[in-house]
């Protein structure tokens, strides 16, 4: 399921088209298969001899993942982390062993198995930083995917309208004929425009936001799994996560640990509900530690 911003948007610029097309005309008359057909295929075909079908298969399960993706609030990361380094602190890393399986996130789930496992710190942080990039070279092949799409969009939008003046002028002596090809010829052009530049520079461009978004939290993570093995402070190893949050949910989040206490009775009860509100935004897991 795409996200609000993102329906919002489509919904939101196809109904502005539809609104104007339709107070001055039909939305008939602006239906064509053929123009369809160029545009649409035309992009396909382009797109397949630039990447291979890998390249476009994977590209298409990143999009689709991306975007269907929980919205996350980073603070509460930062909670769950905090409370897993505390109780390393106290047992160890082999009790986690039990939680691990509860984690969500897989780059996270999968490093701390790996921290859990014994892995060494040097072979650990290789990993992990291994993941990261190739997380990143998935993703940029994506994007490019999409760009590459949104260029070619207005390009098969100028052959179609070259294949309709020519099917214009070959039957220019039939009056019949003209209404066809000049509908071809300005169709495509208009379905080559909206398609780069409502539907995939669009999705690039919120593609390459969301990841940046995912990357940065798995960096995040990465210093927090680091921060568990080698044994830090949780109050550093928190000041290092909060480097990733924005400054503005960092200084609410400052601002209200500044005026509590991590009670042993706080920390048993967001452990109890950890689980469940791990994909939770900050604030409904400050409600539910405080109402239980």
């Amino acid at each position: 399921m795409l996200d609000r911003s993102t329906l919002i948007g489509f919904i939101g610029g196809f109904s502005l088209v539809g609104i104007a097309i339709t107070t001055q005309g039909s939305l008939i008359a602006f239906a064509s298969l053929s123009s369809l057909m160029i545009v649409l295929g035309g992009v396909i075909a382009a797109t397949m001899v630039n990447f291979s079908w890998e390249n476009i298969s994977d590209s298409f399960q990143t999009i689709v993942s991306m975007m269907r993706a929980k919205a996350v609030d980073l603070r509460t990361d930062v909670e769950l982390m905090n409370l897993f380094a505390r109780r390393a602190r106290r047992g160890g890393l082999i009790p986690l062993d039990n939680d691990v399986q509860y984690i969500e996130d897989g780059f996270l789930q999968n490093g701390m198995q790996l921290a859990i496992d014994g892995v060494t710190k040097d072979n650990l942080e290789m990993i992990l930083d291994d993941q990261i990039k190739s997380i990143e070279r998935r993703v940029e092949v994506s994007i490019n995917v999409l760009y590459s799409m949104a260029s070619y969009a207005p390009a098969f939008g100028m052959i179609g309208t070259v294949i309709g003046m020519i099917l214009m002028l070959q039957n220019i002596s039939d009056p019949e004929t003209l209404g066809a090809g000049l509908s071809v010829a300005l169709l495509t052009t208009l379905y080559g425009t909206i398609f780069a530049n409502m539907v995939f520079n669009p999705l690039a461009g919120k593609l390459e936001y969301l990841s940046e978004m995912d990357i940065n939290r798995k960096r995040m993570f990465r210093i927090a799994i680091m921060s568990i093995v080698e044994g830090e402070n949780p109050r550093l190893m928190e000041k290092k996560m909060l480097n990733f949050v924005d400054p503005r949910n960092r200084a609410e989040y400052l601002q209200f640990h500044d005026n509590i206490r991590i009670t042993k009775e706080r920390e048993e009860k967001l452990y109890q509900y950890w689980v469940e509100q791990q994909s939770s935004g900050w604030e409904d897991l400050r409600k539910t530690l405080e109402t239980g």
